[in-house]
């Protein structure tokens, strides 16, 4: 049914204060269920639902209002330790918090679903009428200090009962509730958040949907980067005003020749200096924290340990570093599977954990962190590892390698066996896992994005699986290279190292080009074949090899010289040229010729033939 609102401009206040506000809840909940005597967290989650609850009222929705209005006499009998926060209270209250957000989604898609909230509803009402007695709380001490009046707040709603614990009467007798960000009559005095007078632009950075409710095509920047942006501009423009000037002088002969060569000089590195200024105000515009992926895994982590009955402490660090929209918007997938993973194959239940004489409790920690223009994920936890002779044994049970191919291999070309199509050590499949499809997706969603992975782990103590991520996908640092005369700009993220190798070294391995490094045998790719360039110079016994890397393959691109490293745009090569094989893109030099960027992913993919022995 489509929604019926007079005041569009309301609508999407409302949405937007109700997005922000449960965004921060289910981190609140979960906070709460290991703080349950936090009377200001208490405080704050029943002010969230109770101001959902109001303005909903208010506009009509009133499948949201069944359902709030419920949840929030629940939070208030735990606020006046009237109940004690329990895993299985939390269990319906998340539940409850879950329909309201699918509600709001519906609400934003335009149209009221008829949901059915009567299952939901029907376990928070038996909450209502549970005696302080008939619980047990968790700790004596909570259990005393749950007794006494909730400390004082500034909100006098969050101090006294409110109005609707009688029922829906309430409601009526004074036609709908007002929401906060309206004039409200003097007895109710609660400072909840307003809704804006003018729409906000949710934030970005997620899907919509039941869990996700920000909307993707906007972005919210602080005003003083617009500021930082809008000085930028100003000072690009007295550039260009000099840059005219200086012109106009040297074509009417007005200057000399050595003056405007030292003037233009100047010009040159102050134009440097500003548009890269300007180019860093406009990617920081772009950037959004990385806590907007991380604040689901409190959630997630907490569902699947009691799924599967294991106790885990999950740590998160550099929630505030930033990246790139468009690469925020790639990486919750492959997140989401690795956490799974790591809770379903890494770490053990409290028993196994115990008789291998390590603590009860799990850990797993999640961190971001920036090095240089790239973005480090890393994803840890301190339970069995990887067992690479398991491992190897299930890739050959299921015709992924041969036995011959296992015994070449090296520890980490074992680890990356995980990554294949079809690979799982589960011998039955769940709902979890056991299909064979989770680190495929990771593995794909990271080659996507020109990132690498990493695995780093020892038998019984633990795995750490490590992202390493561009911090944008539209401005890069290349290096260039040059293959017979012709200039080749490759992604730095994706290079690992340069060569320079006497080509005597190179061996061929069933028809592959391969080079012995250190510990690994590096296939080798020569860009004038790939891209039949024609010889111009002398054959030459020495070369150089870049060694570069896509999610958790490697392969070395033979070329002819190293250019250097520079900032490039990158720039589309249009829908006819769109998928050349190889080719990520084009940029310009600055003598103006054109420079293909070469595609990391597809020269990996290409070249691969004896990486890991596959």
């Amino acid at each position: 049914m489509p929604i019926d609102c007079e005041d569009q401009e309301l609508l999407e206040g409302f949405l937007a204060e109700t997005t922000e506000l449960l965004e921060k809840l289910d981190d609140d909940l979960i906070a709460l269920e290991k703080a349950s005597d936090d009377p200001e967290l208490m405080n704050r989650i029943f002010r969230s639902i109770h101001t959902v609850k109001g303005a909903s009222s208010f506009l009509g929705f009133d499948l949201l209002v069944r359902v709030t209005h419920k949840t929030e006499d629940v939070l208030n009998r735990l606020r006046k330790g009237e109940l004690f926060v329990t895993p299985e209270i939390m269990d319906v209250i998340l539940e409850a918090t879950d329909l309201v957000k699918t509600l709001v989604s519906d609400i934003k898609a335009g149209e009221i679903v008829d949901r059915e909230i009567d299952d939901t509803i029907n376990k928070l009402i038996p909450l209502l009428s549970v005696q302080p007695q008939e619980q047990t709380p968790k700790v004596t001490e909570q259990s005393a200090s749950s007794e006494a009046p909730p400390k004082q707040d500034n909100s006098t709603l969050a101090e006294q009962p409110h109005s609707e614990q009688t029922g829906s009467t309430s409601e009526t007798a004074v036609g709908k509730e007002l929401p906060s960000s309206l004039p409200m009559p003097p007895a109710v005095t609660a400072p909840t958040p307003e809704v804006p007078k003018k729409p906000v632009p949710p934030k970005g950075g997620e899907k919509a949907g039941g869990d996700d409710l920000s909307d993707n095509t906007t972005v919210r920047v602080d005003v003083k980067r617009l500021d930082d942006l809008m000085n930028q501009v100003g000072e690009l423009v007295l550039e260009r005003n000099r840059m005219s000037q200086l012109n106009q002088d040297f074509q009417a002969g007005n200057s000399d020749h050595i003056l405007f060569g030292e003037e233009f000089a100047k010009l040159a590195k102050r134009m440097s200096f500003v548009t890269s200024e300007l180019q860093m105000q406009v990617l920081k515009m772009r950037m959004i924290p990385v806590e907007k992926v991380f604040k689901k895994f409190p959630r997630i982590v907490r569902s699947l340990a009691r799924d599967l009955g294991k106790e885990v402490d999950l740590k998160i660090f550099g929630e505030e570093t930033e990246l790139d929209r468009s690469v925020v918007d790639e990486i919750g997938d492959p997140l989401i599977h690795l956490i799974r993973n790591a809770m379903d194959h890494g770490l053990e239940t409290p028993d196994e954990r115990v008789a291998s004489g390590k603590q009860r409790i799990g850990t797993l920690v999640l961190a971001a962190v920036h090095e240089g223009n790239s973005i480090i994920i890393s994803i840890k936890d301190d339970g069995r590892g990887i067992d690479t002779e398991r491992v190897g044994r299930k890739a050959i049970e299921k015709g992924l390698i041969t036995e011959d191919q296992l015994a070449a291999m090296t520890q980490r070309e074992m680890f990356d066996l995980i990554f294949l199509p079809g690979f799982s050590t589960k011998d039955k499949a769940s709902d979890l896992s056991g299909r064979g499809v989770g680190m495929d997706v990771v593995k794909t969603n990271i080659k996507k994005l020109n990132g690498l992975i990493e695995i780093k782990s020892e038998k019984g103590m633990g795995s750490e699986f490590i992202l390493r991520l561009p911090l944008t996908l539209a401005i890069i640092q290349s290096l260039l290279v040059e293959v017979e005369g012709e200039i080749y700009s490759i992604p730095l993220a994706s290079v690992l190292e340069t060569l320079r190798v006497d080509q005597r070294e190179f061996h061929v391995i069933g028809g592959q080009e391969v080079l012995k490094l250190r510990d690994m045998v590096l296939p080798l790719v020569r860009l004038e074949q790939v891209f039949n360039v024609k010889r111009c110079h002398e054959p030459d016994n020495f070369c150089y090899v870049v060694v570069i890397g896509s999610a958790d393959k490697r392969v070395g691109l033979v070329v002819t010289r190293l250019v250097g490293q520079q900032e490039v745009a990158i720039k589309s090569l249009g829908k006819y040229l769109a998928n050349v094989s190889g080719i990520a893109g084009s940029t310009i030099l600055g003598d103006g010729r054109v420079a293909l960027i070469v595609d990391p992913v597809g020269m990996v993919d290409g070249g691969d033939g004896a990486a890991a022995g596959r």
